[in-house]
């Protein structure tokens, strides 16, 4: 049986057979008699236990990445609504470790607090975090109680990567990235040059393609551009030609992080908003 999901103005078909396992929205008039049946009894529920709030959220649910395509087939039918979406993460078994970013706005504060981020809930015990200072890697492990000062209270900025390992010995866990989708034209992250490390993500919740985003254009010659692979760092530099098509074609997926060595002027990655939302 399919496993669907709904909104007031869209319904979420749940589609396995397609690149990855997403939920696709379709207009409430193609839906089937038991979709229209499922529609009516949630909407009944919802009228029923709801408390009223002055937006509304449409809940726009994605398995794995944000697809900006869903986004954009969906803009014309919402309407004075905030998107709210979610990013699945996996932490590797045995101590693997995973570069993320927080490419959701938090749903009830201004900045994108760690401590307070569904990734932080949802990281088991003895799982570590890092955070690059521009010098060297700062962080702590999650104890019986939670995080320590330090790392819960620490701020991550729009387009900031940071790493999070696993505890050894454990199995692979899933993390969640939760937040609302960011409307605004353009975002941007500083960018340390002088030969700098960069811990830097897509600040929209979106797939990219290394080579097509302006961060790429514009790094200098001899710039360097690291991926994690699950094992190790892989990259390479910018020639007088430009990238190598091993980095150019690299797609970095929505939340995954990376490094950039920037060894021109300091400077700022001014990134466009890649959906046509709202």
């Amino acid at each position: 049986m399919q496993d669907n999901r709904m909104c007031e103005s869209i319904y979420f078909r749940f589609f396995p057979d397609i690149s990855v396992d997403t939920y696709m929205p379709i207009p409430v008039s193609s839906l089937t008699v038991e979709e229209k049946w499922i529609r009516k009894m949630r909407l009944g529920f919802k009228k029923k236990h709801k408390q009223e709030s002055p937006m509304k959220k449409t809940l726009l649910v994605v398995a794995g990445v944000l697809i900006a395509s869903v986004i954009a087939a969906s803009a014309q039918e919402v309407l004075s609504a905030n998107a709210v979406g979610y990013i699945k993460k996996t932490i590797p078994a045995d101590g693997g470790l995973v570069p993320l970013s927080i490419p959701l706005n938090s749903m009830t504060e201004t900045d994108i607090v760690f401590g307070r981020t569904s990734v932080a809930a949802e990281a088991p015990q003895g799982a570590t975090v890092f955070f690059w200072t521009g010098l060297n890697w700062d962080g702590g492990t999650k104890g019986s109680r939670g995080w320590a000062a330090a790392q819960s209270n620490r701020v991550i900025a729009v387009g900031e990567a940071f790493f999070l390992k696993g505890a050894a010995g454990d199995v692979a866990r899933e993390v969640t990235i939760t937040g609302e989708v960011p409307d605004d034209t353009t975002l941007s992250k500083a960018v340390t040059g002088g030969g700098n490390l960069n811990p830097l993500a897509n600040p929209y919740p979106v797939d990219f393609k290394f080579g097509e985003s302006t961060l790429a254009a514009n790094a200098a010659q001899n710039s360097t551009v690291f991926f994690w692979t699950g094992a190790n760092w892989d990259g390479g530099s910018k020639g007088s030609r430009g990238w190598a098509a091993a980095q150019s074609n690299r797609v970095v997926q929505a939340g995954e992080g990376f490094f950039l060595q920037e060894v021109g002027a300091s400077g700022a990655w001014v990134a466009s908003k890649p959906y046509t939302w709202p």
